[in-house]
């Protein structure tokens, strides 16, 4: 256990024990990090590898949502400050927050695990368990796993040092804060780690950081141990079945408000992925004209080019330019007319221009490494999510809807659920779920006639 001295309190949490740990003796930075580091985890993918931190013995680990939710897979979870360090190849994505920047794994092991007591278990103002100026502490993995292979010995995790700027740093684009600002250097790599305190608690999990700023931001550990707290339980067919009304229902809700956010945090990862996994092979790998995507590209230089010239938005210009994407002339160069819908083509163009201007007019980026994180973009859940959404929306935006029953089938890899929903004029839809990171996501719409049987509506995609 790496629960440091004073008294604790426990408390479970849907299933996850986590350890409050008290303010007691104040330790130095070093001794610090040397406790805490035989719990923390590196967390690989076959996207790219962050951190995580496992705060109940059984094997339950913290980390970030964006460390896993756009990988196909977790290659491993390894423990570099352990000795021999252990590495795990069976890791369980048990819940990815749809709101904020975590999610929960749990390593298949054999024995308890070393973990981390949190400043509070509780949802808690920050200033109950930190205040500005308070010393903490962050760790660092700097050399990936093939790397450490090869050293004769191996540097395992890195301490950083700094203090706690601000309490409260709202950022709508990294999720809804509040964030802790801290002055300890945050770099690519350590994403899902643990802000310690000079305790030795856990008091954020590292999330994200300026470009070419020193410093970074958290997410406050009280929001994490809401998280855990707000997990749906399904462990029964009644809570199985109770969840998956109240989700459809809540995707009903954003149709008929048009809330597009909330219509993608609803949306099938696997679904959205398929329909993701086709659409880029056509319009990057088997379109007719692949020069259009360069052509457009140079326009969006263009754009910057004349907006820095005239202190002009060139936003405004970019969406025109996106529109006309979805053009008959543009979808015939592309050689996707009757294979793709406009609005999938539109989407696709708006995702990854936006992605490459930000980068571009923002990031102060050279073009290939615009591209790149155009493309990152591209193959994000987000992105996914968004292409995904098109035909649903064009179907069945601004319904008034009512839930008249849910069937679950029951399944230990691929539970589903669909809800039959009445949608006036005599008309009904089923609205297919799957129980996807530890709850429901929409998969599919169908359209039910009168007679009773269903049409799939036309994935375009």
């Amino acid at each position: 256990m790496l629960g440091l001295g004073g008294c604790s309190a426990a408390h479970d949490l849907n299933g996850v024990r986590v350890s409050q740990g008290a303010r007691g003796r104040s330790l130095d930075p070093e001794a610090v990090a040397a406790r805490a580091a035989g719990a923390v985890g590196v967390v690989v993918t076959d996207t790219g590898r962050g951190l995580g931190f496992v705060v109940d013995p059984s094997g339950y680990m913290i980390t970030n949502r964006h460390v896993v939710e756009d990988a196909d897979y977790i290659e491993m979870v390894s423990f570099p400050g352990l000795d021999p360090a252990p590495e795990f190849r069976k890791v369980e994505i048990i819940y990815i927050d749809p709101i904020r920047d975590l999610a929960l794994l749990r390593l298949i092991s054999d024995g308890p695990l070393p973990y981390l007591q949190l400043a509070t278990g509780k949802r808690a103002p920050v200033g109950d368990y930190l205040a500005e100026r308070d010393e903490v502490v962050l760790l660092s993995r700097e050399v990936g796993p093939e790397e450490a292979a090869k050293l004769e010995h191996d540097p395992g995790l890195l301490a950083h040092t700094g203090r706690v700027e601000r309490l409260e740093v709202y950022n709508p684009s990294a999720g809804p804060g509040p964030f802790l600002g801290v002055t300890a250097q945050i770099e690519q790599g350590q994403s899902g780690g643990p802000v310690l305190d000079r305790w030795g608690r856990a008091v954020g999990v590292v999330t994200w950081t300026w470009k070419d700023q020193k410093g970074g931001f958290a997410i406050p550990i009280s929001e994490a141990a809401r998280m855990l707290a707000e997990r749906p339980s399904l462990t029964t067919g009644a809570e199985q079945q109770s969840r998956a009304e109240d989700r459809a229902k809540s995707y009903l809700a954003a149709l008929g408000a048009g809330s597009t956010a909330e219509l993608r945090r609803l949306t099938s990862p696997s679904r959205a992925r398929e329909v993701r996994d086709t659409t880029v092979d056509v319009l990057l790998e088997h379109s007719t004209d692949r020069s259009l995507l360069q052509t457009f590209v140079v326009a969006i230089d263009e754009l910057l080019v004349d907006a820095a010239r005239t202190d002009a938005d060139p936003f405004p210009a970019f969406v025109q330019m996106v529109q006309n994407t979805g053009s008959d002339e543009f979808m015939r160069k592309l050689g996707v007319d009757g294979r793709m819908s406009k609005d999938t083509v539109v989407t696709f163009f708006y995702e990854m221009g936006t992605a490459y201007m930000s980068a571009r007019w923002f990031g102060d980026l050279d073009r290939r490494g615009a591209l790149l994180v155009a493309f990152q973009r591209v193959h994000s859940l987000d992105a996914a999510r968004s292409i995904a959404l098109i035909d649903i929306v064009d179907h069945l935006g601004g319904v008034r809807a009512k839930v008249e029953r849910v069937d679950v089938t029951p399944g230990a890899y691929a539970p589903r659920a669909v809800a039959t929903v009445d949608i006036g004029k005599g008309r009904r839809i089923a609205v297919q779920m799957r129980l996807e990171w530890g709850d429901w996501y929409v998969s599919d719409v169908q359209v039910v006639d009168l007679g009773g049987s269903e049409t799939a509506i036309p994935a375009k995609p």
